[in-house]
C-alpha cells in the first residue's frame, strides 16, 4: 500500500480523514499555484465555485482560506479555482476523468450507507473492506496522475 505524499498527508490531517475531494483539491491548488507561478502570498486570491471537501486542500495549498478572507466559495455546483493576484491569474477544472475515478468510491461509500441496518454484519464488513480498498485505489491515482489527466489549467490576464 502506498502511502501519501506529505502534502497530502497534512491536507488529511486538515481534514480529519482521507478523502477524493480534499485530495483533488489539493491537486488544484498546487497546480494553479505552479502554473501561477512565485507570488507573493498576502496577494494571492481564490475563488472556488463548488462548497466541497476540495475546499482544505485548496486552502492548505494556496494559503487562501476563508479565515483569512482570501478565499471565496460559490454554490454552482462546478469544480472550478480561480487564483489570482491581480489581473493575472489561472483557472483550474477538474477533468471529467478526474470526477469518474472519485465517483467509484462515492458509488461504494453511498451502497455501504443504504446497506446498514438491513444487511448482515459479515456483508457490512466485506463492504466496509471494499471501501477501504477503492479509497486506497482512487487515492493512488490522485496522487500519481499527470495534471493534464485530472485538470484543466488556463493562464488568464484581463
Amino acid at each position: 500500500m502506498q502511502q501519501p505524499p506529505e502534502i497530502f498527508q497534512q491536507i488529511y490531517a486538515r481534514h480529519g480523514h482521507r478523502c477524493p475531494m480534499s485530495t483533488l483539491g489539493g491537486r488544484m491548488g498546487l497546480a494553479a499555484m505552479k502554473a501561477l507561478g512565485p507570488q507573493p502570498a498576502e496577494r494571492l486570491e481564490a475563488h472556488y465555485a463548488h462548497d466541497t471537501c476540495a475546499i482544505d486542500g485548496i486552502e492548505l495549498t494556496t494559503g487562501c482560506s476563508r479565515a483569512n478572507k482570501r478565499l471565496t466559495v460559490a454554490q454552482t455546483g462546478a469544480h472550478v479555482l480561480s487564483l489570482n493576484v491581480g489581473a493575472h491569474g489561472v483557472v483550474v477544472t477538474l477533468r471529467d476523468a478526474a470526477l469518474a475515478i472519485a465517483w467509484r468510491y462515492r458509488k461504494v461509500d453511498e451502497e455501504l450507507e443504504q446497506a446498514r441496518g438491513k444487511r448482515s454484519l459479515e456483508e457490512l464488513e466485506g463492504l466496509l473492506h471494499l471501501r477501504s480498498e477503492v479509497l486506497q485505489e482512487v487515492l493512488e491515482k490522485f496522487w500519481t496522475l499527470p495534471d493534464d489527466e485530472l485538470l484543466r489549467v488556463e493562464v488568464v490576464d484581463a
